[in-house]
């Protein structure tokens, strides 16, 4: 140590920071209630810390400022961190807001958006969500749900002649071409604030009443998407609602430390229901102890922020947690900070750190995974590495010999043993849309119902259109699984509740992987098609399903006409044929009905 005693028993006892220089770099910046007693706790030879000993030896010159609260040397510390970057500081990547939906007020036709910076212009702000995926795929079971609009333009209600692509995909019900009334368009939108502030059991009683009018007015089907909307809601909150043990607003916060490499956990829990959760791993510095982590990770997240719950659980005792209560109360913002004391919290907590530990082991080993890989996680912020993608193709000749193929990529390579191939059923024509439907259901519900893995990315080789099919596919089996989809003509990939494609450089590692995904599931798809082709199956379901062969398939379309009509047929009619009987009569419908091929 080459500072000299003198000047540390000369700091005064007053509340403010302090910073500690070598040579001419400021190694660390603190914060205390009395400077005098912090600095020399840092060079008491007694304590002998890791991070203190290397502290000591690199510390030449102290300078301090003494502040009227501990507010004000929060606000103090916070901007010299950010000036001088310190190394022995804790300094979390958690510099960025977090995804808030936001319900405008102010026009005559409200939206629905996703935003990160809360402006106090009248609007109704409902988050934080864990992710932006996340917050996308809630907000997008409500513009299915209600048709609340999302484009950006301030819009007057029947303004426009004819509504936009989002109105033909069912993503929003055209208020500004007049095809919902102003007063139906205003209680959808209270039904998404309901939903949002969790008061389920309100919206669902309001919207059983309105059902009840139209039935009674005999508007039966309106009352029929009524019915459907609320059985919707149901399913989604039941989905985000872990137990009813939970009360309130609360965040839950704890660490995993290995070295300088750290995992910080988050639990948010809104109005009772586990919204999501978010994960951070960070650098930090050696030998820093759960409760500094911990420490910086509250101070950096909170301060500043309107979003603040009511109450923040941490695993960890935190240092000096005055200096945050100082700030909390000079802006008269009542949160509580405590360790878990509840049972339910200290559950939470378990749950939390053992995930921490996990996640950051997962991390470490991760580091080494293909960069392609990396940058998807990235660009379509995803909370892990996604190792398994399945790319979906269809193929076909005027609707002829329709199939589909489904590839499977496991870390950045073909995964050959989970190649599916499909004879598209139950659609006939040329409707590509319904094929990737089919596909994506028998795929995944099979997958659900066997107990099998789901993988990290879905990738529709399509536009919009196909991208939505999947999506709506996927949401009616509440399977909730990122998906994309890129377009041939310009190479673009597209995700939903997004309108514009995302900004990938077109000769990256993550655009590469995806090209190459989708060239192989094209692939696939046109070999199975020639095949089929070639054997000239025009009849092929039928040859598909085990005791039906040339003479009963005969049979069958001379009784029936057409593959459709026996698809439409019941077991008794399908029985009634000559030498089917009703065991194959059995095993003929399941085919047609979800439960045959692959």
């Amino acid at each position: 140590m080459t500072v000299d005693r003198n000047v540390i028993r000369n700091i005064p006892k007053s509340t403010g920071v302090y910073i500690l220089w070598s040579g001419k770099v400021v190694i660390y910046v603190g914060k205390a209630l009395s400077l005098k007693n912090r600095v020399r706790d840092h060079f008491s030879p007694s304590n002998t810390e890791t991070k203190e000993v290397n502290l000591r030896e690199k510390t030449d010159r102290i300078e301090f400022f003494v502040t009227g609260s501990e507010a004000e040397a929060l606000i103090l510390e916070r901007n010299l961190v950010k000036r001088y970057l310190p190394p022995y500081n804790i300094m979390l990547k958690d510099g960025k807001s977090f995804p808030f939906i936001k319900i405008t007020q102010s026009e005559e036709c409200p939206g629905a958006y996703i935003t990160r910076e809360l402006i106090d212009d009248g609007s109704k702000y409902y988050g934080p969500y864990a992710s932006q995926g996340g917050i996308k795929r809630v907000l997008g079971y409500l513009r299915k749900l209600f048709g609340i609009r999302y484009c950006k333009n301030n819009i007057e209600y029947g303004s426009s002649d004819r509504p936009c692509l989002n109105y033909q995909i069912r993503q929003c019900s055209a208020p500004c071409a007049g095809r919902i009334g102003r007063g139906d368009y205003k209680r959808a939108v209270s039904s998404v604030c309901m939903f949002l502030e969790g008061d389920i059991d309100r919206l669902v009683e309001e919207i059983e009443n309105e059902m009840s009018k139209r039935s009674v007015a005999q508007d039966y089907e309106e009352a029929a998407i009524l019915r459907d909307r609320i059985n919707d809601i149901k399913a989604i909150s039941q989905r985000q609602r872990v137990s009813r043990a939970l009360v309130g607003d609360f965040d839950v916060v704890g660490t995993a430390i290995r070295g300088e490499r750290a995992c910080i956990q988050l639990f948010i829990v809104r109005k009772g229901n586990l919204i999501g959760k978010e994960v951070f791993i960070e650098n930090v510095p050696f030998g820093s102890s759960h409760s500094e982590v911990l420490t910086a990770f509250v101070e950096q997240r909170y301060f500043g922020r309107l979003d603040i719950p009511s109450k923040i659980v941490t695993s960890h005792k935190l240092i000096d947690k005055k200096f945050i209560k100082g700030w909390l109360r000079e802006k008269k913002i009542k949160a509580s900070l405590s360790m878990a004391r509840t049972e339910m919290e200290r559950d939470l907590k378990k749950l939390l750190i053992k995930n921490a530990h996990e996640k950051l082991s997962m991390e470490l080993k991760l580091e080494k995974i293909v960069p392609s890989l990396l940058e998807l996680r990235s660009i379509l912020s995803l909370e892990t590495v996604p190792e398994r993608i399945e790319g979906i193709d269809i193929s076909d000749i005027s609707g002829d010999w329709a199939v589909g193929s489904l590839v499977s990529f496991y870390q950045g390579k073909p995964d050959k043993r989970n190649y599916r191939k499909y004879r598209i059923k139950a659609v006939e024509g040329i409707n590509d849309y319904a094929m990737i439907r089919e596909v994506v259901r028998r795929r995944y519900s099979r997958l659900v119902n066997e107990g099998g893995e789901l993988p990290n990315i879905i990738l529709i080789d399509g536009g919009k259109g196909h991208l939505s099919s999947a999506v709506e596919e996927l949401e009616r089996l509440f399977i909730d699984v990122p998906v994309i989809s890129i377009a041939k003509k310009r190479e673009e990939i597209f995700v939903p509740e997004c309108g514009d494609p995302l900004d990938i450089e077109p000769k990256s590692e993550g655009m590469n992987l995806i090209k190459q995904i989708r060239d192989e599931a094209h692939r696939f798809a046109v070999d199975y098609h020639r095949k089929l082709r070639r054997k000239g199956l025009k009849r092929s379901a039928l040859d598909e399903i085990p005791g039906v062969g040339p003479t009963r398939r005969k049979r069958l379309m001379r009784h029936f006409g057409s593959v459709r009509k026996i698809q439409a047929a019941t077991v008794k009619e399908i029985a009634e044929v000559n030498s089917v009987g009703s065991s194959l009569a059995e095993e003929i419908y399941r085919f047609f009905h979800g439960n045959g091929g692959k």
